[in-house]
């Protein structure tokens, strides 16, 4: 896993995100708190002391998926006019 891409500004986003929070010296947890635009919506007695997106923990994330991928194949009909599939409207 690549290290996360923390910022430490407020965020530009309300939604929800994947936040450190620092409850004093040696002691936090990690966790997913929502941003309303001003404040952060938790009822933590610690300092959020900064978040990421959640597209930005995905992407920094190595995430398999959870079942087996089985491969797919397409199979092509060369009698086929493909251009009788769509029509606009």
């Amino acid at each position: 896993m690549k290290n996360i891409n923390w910022f430490t500004d407020e965020p530009s986003e309300i939604g929800l995100h994947f936040v450190a929070v620092k409850y004093g010296e040696g002691a936090g947890t990690f966790d997913f708190i929502e941003w309303n635009g001003t404040k952060w919506l938790t009822e933590y007695e610690g300092e959020v002391i900064a978040y990421t997106t959640l597209e930005g923990l995905i992407r920094d994330s190595d995430i398999a998926w959870p079942e087996e991928i089985k491969e797919v194949t397409t199979k092509t009909d060369s009698n086929l006019d493909t251009s009788s599939l769509w029509k606009e409207i």
